[in-house]
């Protein structure tokens, strides 16, 4: 088995645990969230509307996966460099949920994700705040893509905002999703593929 397969066998594998472990612990966490009652005011609310949005939402996030598997296609390690570093982010999202429980904003309006609300999200979760792992699946694909940077940056300014117009997420989901996402881009390239590169 080639090396390139091999990474892709291992990081969906990781991915699949790791979505799985997080799907369990955003019930422990929904319940604690809900205990706790912390709200954010928001300084970016009052300049937004509020509206359901989620079909624009959905388009986005997943019209963008679309995009950079076909821009980098032909790039070796395309694919198990996501799964890597989105089964990282998902650690990432589980400790600072952990950290910041936040409670969703009292005038949320209820994303529908089919994906999400099936596999992720069953149920009713909609503590899953800080930070957006929308924003965050934006950016690295980002950090990962080698072509058209601008157009997955673009598109993430305007995930952000549209999240925020959903009500799901408040500003600092946003902004803090994008230095998570870089740190999982670089441990993942700095750990496995920077190797190998140099053989």
């Amino acid at each position: 088995m080639s090396q390139q397969r091999k990474l892709i066998f291992l990081s969906f594998g990781l991915l699949l645990i790791c979505g799985v472990a997080f799907a369990f612990f955003l019930r422990f966490h929904e319940a604690r969230v809900d205990r706790l009652m912390w709200y954010f005011d928001d300084p970016v609310f009052p300049y937004l509307p509020a509206m359901d949005v989620s079909f624009y939402i959905f388009s986005i996030t997943y019209g963008t996966l679309i995009a950079y598997a076909i821009i980098n296609r032909k790039e070796p390690y395309f694919l198990s460099q996501m799964a890597f570093s989105y089964s990282l982010l998902l650690i990432f999202r589980a400790f600072t949920l952990s950290i910041l429980p936040l409670k969703e904003p009292e005038s949320i309006i209820f994303l529908n994700d089919p994906f999400l609300n099936f596999f992720i999200y069953q149920g009713t979760i909609d503590g899953d705040l800080f930070f957006s792992g929308h924003t965050a699946t934006i950016c690295l694909l980002l950090f990962w893509t080698v072509k058209f940077k601008w157009v997955f940056a673009l598109f993430g300014v305007v995930l952000g905002i549209l999240l925020m117009v959903q009500r799901v997420h408040y500003s600092i989901d946003i902004i803090a999703a994008i230095p998570f996402a870089y740190l999982s881009v670089r441990i993942v390239d700095f750990v496995i593929y920077r190797r190998l590169r140099a053989q």
